[in-house]
């Protein structure tokens, strides 16, 4: 079970990338699935099994012919693991989600809404109130690449603010943070 040789590092080295890639492809496919593209998310499917039931079927067989081996084991484990790390990082450069964004404060002041618009966002902003009195509801539109920087803005003011993000589709009209032109 713990014997390591050439044979089995070469095992474990074809285990890490084959799960390294089967991750990034099933990542590439959930993106393109939550676009709405049935084919391409289909075709992208079919490869994914074909590399998951390959890998499956080698590990095994390996694991049979020459014994469990921990090396093979942690190797497909560390694949997997640094295919999901990839994969999130492919997701966040690929991914050209706009996003509305609503921060909702108790500061009266303007604050919030000049630093925003000092950082070249498009702010619109609203009045409500709560069960705890008037509240200030500020709308931002953004790539969701932005929203890290639009939240540590917001913090730096207001530590208590909430904010709140979701995903837009149709999006047409208006101005949006990091987009050179109007839309």
């Amino acid at each position: 079970m713990f014997d390591f040789n050439l044979h089995i590092l070469i095992w474990s080295l074809i285990a890490f990338i084959a799960l390294l890639i089967q991750v990034l492809v099933g990542t590439v496919r959930l993106i393109v699935m939550v676009k709405g593209n049935k084919i391409l998310t289909s075709i992208i499917g079919f490869f994914e099994a074909l590399i998951a039931i390959t890998v499956t079927i080698t590990v095994i067989s390996n694991a049979v012919k020459d014994g469990i081996n921990i090396f093979i084991i942690l190797f497909y484990a560390l694949g997997f693991a640094i295919g999901l790390f990839l994969g999130m990082l492919i997701s966040n450069k690929i991914s050209k989600d706009m996003l509305s964004v609503n921060i909702v404060t108790k500061l009266p002041d303007n604050a919030i809404e000049d630093e925003l618009r000092v950082n070249g966002f498009g702010v619109t902003c609203y009045s409500g109130s709560g069960k705890d009195g008037n509240l200030k509801i500020i709308n931002v539109i953004c790539k969701k690449n932005n929203l890290i920087k639009l939240k540590s803005l917001v913090k730096n003011i207001d530590p208590k603010v909430m904010v709140a993000s979701h995903t837009l589709e149709g999006l047409s009209g208006g101005f949006i943070f990091d987009i050179k032109s109007r839309i």
